[in-house]
């Protein structure tokens, strides 16, 4: 009967781990310890858990460096309570104030972002598969209501996970007041930190003096009431990603399958690397469009992701880059928004286009000589992509190809010496009939955005330009009757393979 509430503590956090997969049988656990009475807790129910689900624990103390004898006194004190519990333990010091300076943050964001550094140092050094704090229900309903009051959405809104990566949060279920009666009943002491009276942190004055109004004036259950609205935005948020990444899949397919092109073209390489993407993602605007504005803002939100830059993006960024979707009169053809983290979003031709960096051409190629027939077949790099060459007899029974990046030349009527290279001014080619066009007429025509213009190859004689890549041919090196001998130009890494309105065979 004594043990009532540890038993029962015990019992709630092992369930808890289970249902989530927090810890599995084999596990290292490292505990960020602060020696106060969540961490104890924490701490003391692992250990309880440790032998009978088969994981093994250590702990892990971070010094602020902002409380002088105070910190002293309490990595001590974890250093002693790990000894006295058998427990593998590390103190570390780290400069918060130092950190907050330099980065222009707040101590308190400098000294959270420090520990969790420390900790996760501290788990690939001891090759620890989890870090577990010990955040609890009212650690939860602090960050939902923080998170509320700046501005967020349903994530924001769901508040802390269980688990985030390697980071896991066994107690995130448990009500302080199980927390503060298990340690009364184990009778286990910890140590408090004088900052967390301090009313000058807007979390301290979340948990000193709005939630307990709350409790007392509105309702004693506000905690438990705002943790469930929790779990509900977090099965919301949670529905939503996962049908804009089916959608965002389904966009990409063709890309993939492009992609996949690609390493297999490079595989049959004797020597080379994978060719890079290009490091972008186009969406049909179109099809965007029609979806649900929640949709839409999920959608761009993990495009954004996907280019490396969720961490600085906000609402306004979203709104910004969906704006692009509206029709104006008059707009132009190519509109564009800079993003947080480099990334930009252009709207071109029916396409919302993401990208990192300042937009220059990311596949562009350099001069290449097309080589003498006695070296054929031959491969030839171009920046992330590659032309495959091939030299041969024409049958006149043979099927021309129509894929636009599987082109066949008359070899005999090729000027020289071929070069393959980007587009410069003054390049043209002849059409049907004689009359001679230049390639930037032809790409305006076409609609090739302007940006991505410099990143198409061309195989060309000086000014002369044969064939455009995944475009066209010039007229007087197409096959006919006559031609004997060509030259198939086949090439990997550029756009989806498919029928363009201006190509031509």
């Amino acid at each position: 009967m004594a043990k009532k509430m540890a038993d029962k503590m015990t019992g709630f956090v092992r369930a808890y781990i289970e249902k989530h997969d927090l810890i599995q049988t084999g596990d290292s656990v490292v505990v960020g310890l602060s020696g106060g009475e969540d961490s104890v807790c924490l701490l003391s129910v692992l250990r309880e858990l440790a032998g009978e689900m088969g994981f093994s624990l250590r702990a892990v103390h971070v010094h602020h460096g902002i409380r002088g004898a105070e910190a002293d006194e309490d990595m001590e004190f974890c250093r002693r309570l790990c000894g006295d519990w058998d427990v593998p333990f590390e103190g570390i010091r780290v400069d918060a104030a130092g950190t907050a300076a330099r980065q222009k943050r707040s101590l308190e964001e400098a000294a959270r972002s420090e520990r969790y550094r420390v900790l996760e140092e501290c788990r690939k050094k001891a090759k620890a598969q989890r870090i577990a704090m010990a955040h609890h229900r009212r650690d939860e309903a602090e960050t939902v209501l923080w998170n509320l009051f700046r501005g967020t959405g349903l994530k924001g809104l769901a508040g802390m996970e269980p688990a985030n990566g390697c980071v896991i949060r066994p107690l995130l279920d448990v009500p302080k007041e199980s927390i503060r009666a298990y340690m009364e009943e184990k009778g286990l002491s910890w140590r408090l930190d004088s900052t967390n009276e301090e009313e000058g942190c807007t979390r301290n004055r979340l948990r000193l003096r709005l939630l307990p109004y709350v409790e007392e004036e509105i309702n004693r259950q506000a905690v438990a009431h705002v943790c469930q609205t929790a779990q509900i935005a977090g099965k919301a948020d949670r529905y939503l990603r996962g049908q804009a990444e089916k959608w965002l899949e389904k966009e990409q397919e063709p890309e993939r399958k492009q992609e996949s092109e690609r390493e297999k073209a490079d595989g049959r390489e004797e020597k080379g690397g994978k060719i890079e993407p290009c490091g972008r993602i186009c969406v049909s605007a179109g099809r965007l469009a029609g979806e649900e504005e929640i949709l839409q803002e999920y959608i761009v939100r993990l495009a954004c992701e996907r280019m490396g830059g969720l961490t600085d993006i906000s609402a306004r960024h979203i709104a910004a880059a969906l704006s692009l979707l509206e029709k104006r009169q008059g707009a132009a053809a190519s509109r564009e928004v800079r993003l947080a983290g480099q990334i930009r979003v252009r709207h071109s031709y029916g396409q919302l286009i993401f990208e990192r960096g300042e937009g220059e051409a990311a596949c562009r190629t350099e001069d290449w000589a097309v080589p003498e027939p006695q070296t054929y077949p031959a491969r030839i790099r171009l920046g992330g992509k590659i032309a495959e060459l091939q030299v041969f007899s024409y049958d006149k029974m043979q099927e021309i190809p129509t894929n636009q990046y599987t082109k066949w030349l008359d070899y005999d009527k090729i000027e020289r010496p071929l070069i393959f290279r980007n587009r410069r001014p003054g390049d043209y080619f002849y059409m049907a009939g004689g009359g001679r066009k230049t390639v930037k007429a032809y790409m305006i025509d076409q609609k090739i955005p302007a940006k991505e213009r410099d990143g198409v190859a061309v195989a060309a004689c000086g000014s002369h330009v044969m064939w455009i890549e995944g475009r066209r041919l010039d007229e007087g090196v197409k096959v006919t009757e006559d031609t004997k001998v060509i030259l198939q130009i086949k090439m990997y890494g550029g756009e989806e393979d498919g029928e363009d309105s201006g190509s031509d065979s």
